[in-house]
């Protein structure tokens, strides 16, 4: 009698099976281990060769961040358990429910996903026992869908797809706006771009990609939206430094600080690097950009090298891996005529650009952030040239990040001159065009103070 072939079959990185199985294990990742989305996606696709499956497994994740809700709820109703075991089940059935979900546009064929679902457990050790319950679960869906989604939309977390603590904290912190927020937070961003005033003009750069058939539009001094995503590399001049990714929210940051050639400024915290990139584009400066992680100064770096021969001028960069509340680390005594707070926060402002954040923060991270941002600001003031300007910024919408922040720093500094500055720039569905949420800023915050000059 010959032996029984227990071994899971292969499966190929060309199937939707592969990519729903490494997608799972992402949000796995995110939910269990606490990584964010961009981690767990570089953890799981190590070993992955084709571009086709990478960019199907990462499309996969975000899509399954941003319907976790719903896919939460629709695997205990229907499995009819609190949880599911082996536990990484219940991220892959979530999936699987969440791609099932619309039917009217869905994103692949209900019979595919079905099919891709059962095979991709049947291609795992860890799954390959589950295949059945699998497969009567996305059946039992199917077969009454309209009661299902009913049932599930009675619980908020299938009706908004975010921690239902996240959702109360949006309500209570703008009662009048917190639906428009939360539905901001579900969309996809746009692509944005900044147009490096020493190369161009935001009119001009737009006619530039109008004329090579992606329609694009000005919605600021230096931002241009593109009605559809493209790769960075479809951008012209993006490789020659003459355009960036930049949401316009974010570009307001270079704008308002205002820097002016001959000036001595620091980026605190400026890892990615897109505002300190701003800041070289307006003005030839002496620039300090400080971060705490050696990796993500490294990716402000980058960015720099890419704009660099556009700069043409007389500006002086350095980076500086440090804690910008330690001084004695990085400070060398001589005072800035403008700093760029753009302090760690939530994040609660770019949910949609990382879908991860609401299920990685947790409710008492909000105090913990705010302490670390006073630290920061109270610090950083010490550095400031009498008559200098100091932007505080967040990504964020929550008050303890934004107005609250704010007024506690000017109430402990008397010294601390309070500038015209937009406060919270609100996401907002954009009623008038086809676009919706699409052409909306990111969520962010802005105070901006002058250093009363000595007397």
């Amino acid at each position: 009698m010959k032996p029984v072939n227990t071994k899971p079959p292969k499966l190929t990185e060309a199937s939707l099976a592969f990519a729903l199985l490494k997608a799972g294990a992402v949000l796995t990742r995110v939910l269990r281990e606490g990584r964010s989305l961009d981690q767990a996606l570089a953890s799981e696709t190590k070993g992955v060769q084709t571009p086709q499956a990478l960019g199907a497994i990462q499309d996969l994740a975000y899509f399954g961040m941003r319907h976790m809700g719903k896919g939460q709820v629709l695997t205990r109703l229907i499995s009819g358990k609190p949880s599911l075991s082996p536990e990484p089940l219940n991220e892959l059935m979530a999936l699987g429910f969440g791609l099932l979900w619309d039917a009217k546009n869905p994103k692949y064929p209900a019979h595919t996903v079905v099919d891709q679902m059962v095979y991709a457990c049947t291609g795992s050790e860890e799954f390959a026992r589950a295949k059945g319950l699998a497969n009567a679960c996305l059946r039992n869906f199917l077969r009454d869908s309209n009661t299902w989604r009913t049932k599930a939309l009675e619980d908020p977390l299938a009706q908004y797809n975010l921690p239902v603590w996240w959702v109360g904290k949006m309500q209570a912190s703008h009662p009048e706006h917190w639906q428009a927020l939360l539905g901001q937070a579900q969309s996809h961003p746009p692509l944005v771009v900044r147009v490096n005033s020493r190369s161009s003009s935001a009119q001009a750069y737009a006619e530039q990609l109008n004329a090579a058939g992606m329609q694009a539009s000005v919605i600021g001094e230096q931002a241009v939206l593109l009605a559809k995503p493209v790769p960075v590399s479809a951008l012209p001049g993006f490789e020659l430094g003459q355009v960036s990714v930049q949401d316009s929210a974010a570009q307001l940051a270079a704008q308002l600080l205002n820097p002016q050639s001959g000036q001595r400024i620091l980026d605190a915290c400026a890892a990615p690097g897109g505002k300190t990139g701003h800041l070289l584009e307006l003005a030839d400066i002496e620039l300090v950009a400080l971060d705490s992680s050696p990796q993500r100064l490294g990716r402000v770096e980058d960015n720099i090298r890419r704009i660099a021969p556009t700069l043409n001028g007389k500006w002086d960069l350095r980076l500086k891996v440090a804690q910008a509340e330690l001084l004695d680390t990085w400070w060398d005594g001589v005072p800035f005529d403008g700093i760029l707070a753009d302090v760690p926060c939530t994040g609660s402002g770019v949910v949609r650009r990382h879908p991860d954040i609401p299920w990685l923060r947790r409710p008492d991270d909000i105090a913990k952030l705010s302490q670390i941002q006073h630290k920061i600001l109270n610090a950083l003031w010490s550095t400031l040239k009498p008559g200098g300007t100091l932007l505080l910024v967040t990504c964020s919408i929550f008050p303890e990040e934004g107005p609250l922040l704010a007024k506690a720093f000017q109430d402990n500094h008397p010294d601390a001159v309070a500038q015209a500055a937009p406060g919270f720039m609100l996401p907002t569905h954009v009623e008038s065009s086809s676009e919706g949420y699409e052409a909306s800023p990111d969520g962010f915050f802005y105070a901006k103070f002058e250093k009363s000059p000595t007397t």
